[in-house]
């Protein structure tokens, strides 16, 4: 390592002194860059997460509701999905399911895209193991601003036992960009 960095001093020091003026901050400018590693492509993920937890019976009163929005553009590659909701309260034997329909506790979830198309949608009233979906483009995505609405709603208690209802979604956005070393953001 001790070589190289002689041997660029060096170089940029004869660069220097056999130009002057702009000219020679060009050539020395590319001559240090000609160090530099290469750059490359790297894959960059953003996460959505809406994560509820019912804690009261006065749950069931009010819904819940959620509402995000991210970009998709040319450089996205890839939406993935994790889905999963638990009804604990209608698994209770002390409660049977007649007194839970799909209008006392529900989580209804939509993905829309800029052009108002439903790419992705649950409507649940009963637990939902971990579902996992991951969207591609067909060619390309919508491009623009995407919507995720939740709306859900549910009770829990905290005092026999710790029902709660709950549920957890997180949308994971990937793109692709261009990583430069030595520097952290990703373009």
């Amino acid at each position: 390592m001790g070589h190289h960095k002689l041997a660029a001093m060096l170089l940029l020091v004869m660069m220097m002194a056999s130009t002057s003026g702009c000219m020679g901050l060009i050539a020395a400018r590319e001559s240090v860059e000609s160090l530099r590693d290469p750059a490359y492509d790297s894959l960059n993920n953003n996460k959505i997460t809406v994560s509820h937890q019912f804690t009261s019976l006065t749950n069931y009163t009010t819904e819940y509701v959620h509402r995000s929005t991210f970009m998709v553009n040319e450089q996205t590659t890839e939406i993935d999905i994790y889905f999963k909701v638990r009804f604990e309260w209608s698994e209770s034997p002390l409660f049977p399911d007649v007194f839970f329909d799909n209008e006392t506790h529900y989580v209804r979830a939509t993905l829309t895209d800029s052009e108002g198309r439903v790419q992705w949608e649950q409507d649940v009233s009963e637990d939902a193991s971990p579902l996992e979906e991951q969207l591609q483009p067909n060619p390309s995505f919508a491009y623009g601003e995407w919507v995720l609405e939740v709306r859900a709603r549910g009770g829990g208690q905290g005092t026999i036992g710790s029902l709660q209802d709950q549920f957890l979604l997180i949308v994971t956005v990937t793109n692709t960009c261009v990583q430069y070393p030595l520097m952290d953001d990703c373009f």
